[in-house]
């Protein structure tokens, strides 16, 4: 059968770690184009607002330079999506300081297309002010002082910059924050190949191999897109990809597993239609592309919140299991007693509510619980004093039925407490709609 467009994208993240048997098969069956996704906000406003990257250079560089000097010898457009975890200016310059390595160390010449998804925040404040800026998943209205604390903020850019960049045949696409999708629906759009089809795929293939059987996010996966349908098919022949695999990536971060937003439109998958091919390869039609009048971005800021200092503990006791709860608010109010500056305090119980919190729904009573004293302060110092006190107090609270006068908690490390330093959070996680705003991001040509 023959193909219109063949689609690679190398794995789910960069700096997972990918499979390069798996990658030098798929280049000898022939691709059209690699893609990469390099960042997400998964891991919370840290990445974003330290500046600093997620996978380090060692990790980054080992995903990026056998697959990059194949791509430029061979002339196959490579494209990087979220460069550095979280895609502002200080990320992207990381970033191409190891392309620049890497062109150097492998005598690689070639054009390389940076996209800036880095706002000013005069830019932003304007854009509020003429009410451009809308709240997002039910966070409250963003005000100038959310601008102002935040120490960068990015808008996840759509599709139009990564087509105008292979429009002006740049051999490499490194963008900061992005949407996945859109690293690979840029170039079947710019061959014309139907949205409809484009977009599904691109929002499957966006994680590598992990709509595959078995999932993984550190291995390829192979999309391709004909005139009625396109297909997945892992290049790892111990891999396959099933109707359900590919059905299950619907539910992949997506509060609708039909409808599926865009900055360009909306995918609408309620007649999506999935069919098994032959037994390593899916193939897909049905789902419906609406074009959105206006493009919309999301906007992400971060600011610094504190500084954390962590203890972890495990606790094997059924009386002070049993009493836990009450004996955690008791020790927030003594270490209150005791250090009165302004902190936050929290205990993360693992094995009763870890994970959902309050909205935990199994009730069997544990045996065994870790515990993680969390402290956030104004300043490390006074984190690592919050978390050593609310240490020792649950470390020898005499709880109601306690007879041993020894410790309460079993401590994996020494010391027991760890700080983790700066901890930062969201200050802007809003929706920016307005005229034009693609032309907010800059394409920087950089040759080598």
């Amino acid at each position: 059968m023959a193909y219109m467009i063949k689609a690679l994208s190398l794995m789910g993240q960069l700096g997972y770690g990918y499979h390069k048997d798996s990658f030098i098969k798929a280049i000898k069956e022939g691709v059209d184009f690699i893609g990469v996704d390099a960042g997400s906000i998964d891991s919370g406003a840290f990445f974003l607002g330290s500046g600093k990257m997620k996978a380090n250079y060692d990790a980054t560089r080992n995903d990026l330079e056998f697959p990059l000097k194949t791509a430029i010898e061979k002339r196959i457009p490579f494209i990087v999506g979220s460069a550095g975890y979280a895609g502002s200016d200080v990320h992207l310059e990381q970033m191409v300081r190891i392309i620049q390595d890497i062109a150097k160390d492998n005598r690689l010449h070639f054009r390389m297309a940076v996209i800036h998804s880095e706002f000013d925040k005069n830019f932003i404040k304007e854009e509020l002010l003429h009410g451009h800026i809308k709240s997002y998943e039910g966070n409250r209205q963003l005000n100038q002082n959310d601008i102002d604390l935040s120490t960068r903020i990015v808008g996840q850019m759509g599709v139009d910059k990564f087509k105008e960049a292979l429009d002006n045949k740049f051999d490499v696409i490194l963008a900061g924050r992005a949407t996945d999708a859109s690293i690979y629906a840029a170039y079947p759009l710019i061959k014309n190949a139907d949205p409809s089809l484009v977009w599904h795929m691109a929002k499957i293939i966006e994680c590598g191999a992990l709509c595959s059987k078995p999932a993984s996010p550190s291995d390829a996966l192979l999309g391709y897109i004909d005139d009625d349908f396109f297909y997945l098919k892992p290049p790892n022949e111990n891999r396959i990809c099933t109707k359900q695999s590919a059905m299950a990536h619907t539910l992949y971060e997506n509060t609708n597993p039909f409808v599926i937003e865009e900055p360009d439109g909306t995918l609408n998958l309620d007649s999506a239609r999935y069919f098994q091919h032959d037994r390593r390869t899916v193939k897909i039609n049905g789902a419906k592309w609406i074009k959105r009048a206006k493009t919309t971005i999301k906007l992400e800021g971060a600011k610094l919140a504190g500084f954390r200092t962590v203890a972890i503990a495990g606790i094997r006791n059924r009386l002070m299991i049993e009493q836990i709860d009450n004996i955690l608010e008791d020790i927030k109010q003594d270490v209150y007693s005791q250090v009165q500056d302004e902190y936050n305090l929290q205990f993360r119980l693992y094995g009763k509510n870890g994970s959902l919190g309050e909205n935990e729904f199994m009730t069997e009573n544990p045996y065994e619980i870790g515990v993680v004293v969390d402290a956030v302060a104004q300043n490390q110092n006074l984190a690592h004093r919050v978390c050593s006190v609310a240490k020792s107090i649950l470390q020898h609270y005499d709880y109601k039925g306690r007879i041993a006068t020894g410790a309460n908690l079993a401590f994996p490390y020494s010391p027991a407490e760890f700080d983790t330093g700066e901890v930062y959070e969201f200050s802007v996680y809003h929706i920016l709609e307005t005229e034009n705003v693609n032309r907010f991001f800059k394409i920087e040509e950089v040759v080598f």
